[in-house]
């Protein structure tokens, strides 16, 4: 069986991993499991066609294979996948692929194709989907208060939610968890730039320099922060620009603000009515000001004043 994992949803793809090891007896972990970086793709491939010598399953992972760094070498070593045998299971993993290269076309038309994208932090609703079915994994019972704010303490890393899902089970000992217990066991580590932008738009002064500091605090790029702060303000804007223009269909707002997940659209028209459009036109020149003083070596104190200046915009709208 030859599979390709895609997607930036580590902790499922690792579970997947897990999944197809599991599968392997244990005692002959050292002969059948295998793993090679995606520079050694020809030691990979001469492995998975070499047939297991226990006469069970025999797992290869090639891995971070975003196939870019792979060209006409590596086209023809590929040629030799007809030749993996029955038991042998051959994984690559990639963060992302790009579908129009001639080795994705080859590999999937050998390999079943698995693709894990990351939940985006918006949508709170599949958030709460995956700890709910998290926690019904591990017989972990919870109010629904309580995933509610798991899933705003945790936001979309999975990884750290399965952490501390586990370490509730442990603690809650098969009786259902409410609330406060769980307030209290789990702190809200999810301030990120995404929730910084939100507040700034809502002109919450207070909230804005609690998490500009957490942010800080843990050491996140200024670059970063205020990357993620332009592009979120341009779609606000663009989205306002085509809301006030009389687009009314979310198909049309989608391909006019270019944005690839058109469910998307619900919950920025939610964000953005009560939004001036002057001033988040504002805030996306002072955005770009803030960003080109970064690169020319401006500090924290300086993002500090700017995103104020900001804030204040809609504070007076």
């Amino acid at each position: 069986m030859i599979v390709l994992l895609t997607g930036d949803d580590q902790h499922t793809i690792q579970e997947q991993l897990n999944q197809y090891k599991a599968e392997i007896d244990a005692q002959w972990l050292t002969l059948c499991y295998h793993r090679f970086p995606a520079d050694r793709l020809d030691q990979a491939i001469s492995v998975a066609r070499t047939r297991s010598l226990t006469g069970g399953k025999k797992l290869v992972i090639v891995e971070n294979c975003h196939l870019k760094q792979w060209g006409d070498t590596e086209l023809e070593t590929l040629q030799q996948l007809v030749q993996v045998p029955e038991f042998t299971i051959l994984v690559f993993v990639a963060t992302n692929v790009d579908k129009r290269l001639k080795i994705y076309k080859h590999i999937v038309k050998y390999a079943k194709l698995f693709e894990f994208p990351l939940i985006p932090p918006w949508r709170t609703d599949l958030i709460e989907k995956a700890i709910s079915t998290q926690a019904k994994k591990i017989k972990l019972v919870l109010s629904k208060g309580a995933v509610e704010y798991l899933a705003e303490a945790i936001g979309n890393d999975m990884t750290r939610a399965a952490t501390e899902l586990r370490k509730l089970y442990i603690y809650g000992n098969g009786r259902q968890l409410e609330l406060a217990e769980v307030k209290e066991l789990v702190p809200c580590q999810t301030q990120n730039s995404l929730q910084l932008a939100s507040a700034i738009r809502q002109g919450e002064s207070n909230q804005v320099l609690h998490l500009l500091d957490d942010l800080l605090s843990r050491s996140e790029p200024l670059m970063v922060i205020v990357a993620t702060l332009l592009t979120q303000f341009r779609t606000w804007l663009w989205v306002k620009s085509v809301i006030v223009s009389g687009i009314k269909k979310d198909s049309e707002l989608a391909q006019l603000c270019s944005i690839s997940n058109p469910n998307r659209i619900y919950y920025l028209r939610q964000e953005v009515p009560n939004t001036s459009i002057n001033a988040l036109a504002k805030a996306v020149t002072m955005m770009l000001d803030l960003e080109m003083s970064i690169k020319r070596g401006a500090e924290s104190n300086d993002l500090l004043l700017i995103i104020l200046s900001v804030s204040r915009l809609f504070k007076l709208t």
